[in-house]
């Protein structure tokens, strides 16, 4: 079993492991079958967390998750996204009313646990956003929303409007935080405990970056998704630094790269989740050994860049 604790997304005394099956591959890369054992083995380790979204396999990672948690919804915690998909796309009441309908019928569920909105939509006005969550959250058809990929200060604006509506506030944001991208959690900080919200990383592996099998994003084949545009933030000197670091650090602590870049993550306490693409159930069985309470400041402060040494 995984040895830390579970978190509370407090506003629901909901219970979520903090390392999460994140379902972009379902229905893609990974078959149906697949996504079965990766739901079986997730159970069988204390992960009962599962983050996807509507335009993931257009529908089909959806679909594929509701048939995997059939008949043991109640073992489960799912997230999903909405906001991008042609067919109901933006945040209006409207589009969110079909998108909801759509992803419980994908589900096979009467209910989502967390119902984020995948980007802000600047077309809508956020009130109109914000009251058909907090309709669905008494009607009981969500337990919580989120927002996703957000700056500070939008994380603020939807907070502020919520409480001025009387109505239920967010539960989470969910945006890109990895090791080698930090500052953009410690931008987010502030808003994050003014607004009393918990954080879901995305991509903390950036992309398989830092699964140790790559020096830098240079070294990634041509097929990876890095070698194009997804890859531009990460070709810099700051980034293959913090690559070395990790490496050298998880082989003086016998520590598999993947795991130490995740325990990294989940040392900080913002954090609900490390939410991570699945294909396969080994990949997951390979994650399972994280023990982010153990993990030194030290260590921590090396990997960042915020000492010289280990020692």
């Amino acid at each position: 079993m995984i040895d830390f604790n579970s978190h509370f997304l407090e506003t629901i005394g909901l219970r979520v492991s903090r390392l999460a099956v994140g379902g972009s591959h379902f229905g893609v890369s990974a078959s149906r079958k697949d996504v079965m054992r990766i739901v079986s083995t997730a159970l069988d380790f204390g992960v009962n967390f599962f983050d996807t979204a509507d335009i993931y396999g257009k529908g089909e990672s959806e679909s594929a998750l509701g048939d995997a948690v059939y008949g043991r919804r109640h073992r489960v915690v799912i997230a999903t996204k909405f906001g991008h998909d042609e067919e109901a796309k933006g945040a209006g009441r409207a589009a969110m009313t079909r998108s909801l309908h759509n992803s419980l019928k994908r589900l096979k569920t009467d209910y989502i646990d967390l119902y984020q909105l995948h980007a802000p939509d600047p077309s809508t006005p956020i009130e109109e956003t914000i009251s058909t969550f907090q309709l669905w959250v008494k009607e009981g058809k969500i337990r919580s929303y989120g927002i996703c990929n957000v700056r500070s200060s939008e994380i603020e604006h939807y907070c502020n409007i919520a409480r001025a509506m009387g109505g239920i506030l967010p539960t989470s944001i969910q945006n890109p935080v990895n090791i080698l991208n930090y500052q953009s959690y410690e931008e987010i900080r502030s808003s994050l405990s003014t607004c009393q919200l918990g954080l879901l990383a995305a991509l903390p592996l950036a992309r398989g970056l830092l699964s140790g099998r790559y020096r830098s994003v240079l070294d990634v084949p041509r097929t990876h998704p890095l070698s194009g545009y997804k890859g531009l933030g990460y070709r810099n000197a700051h980034t293959k630094k913090i690559i070395e670091r990790l490496i050298y650090a998880a082989q003086q602590l016998n520590r598999s790269p993947s795991v130490l870049a995740l325990e990294v993550i989940l040392s900080n306490k913002d954090i609900i989740s490390v939410l991570v693409g699945m294909r396969h159930s080994e990949q997951l069985i390979s994650l399972t050994e994280l023990h982010p309470s153990l993990l030194q400041k030290q260590t921590i402060d090396y990997i960042l860049g915020r000492r010289l040494s280990l020692d």
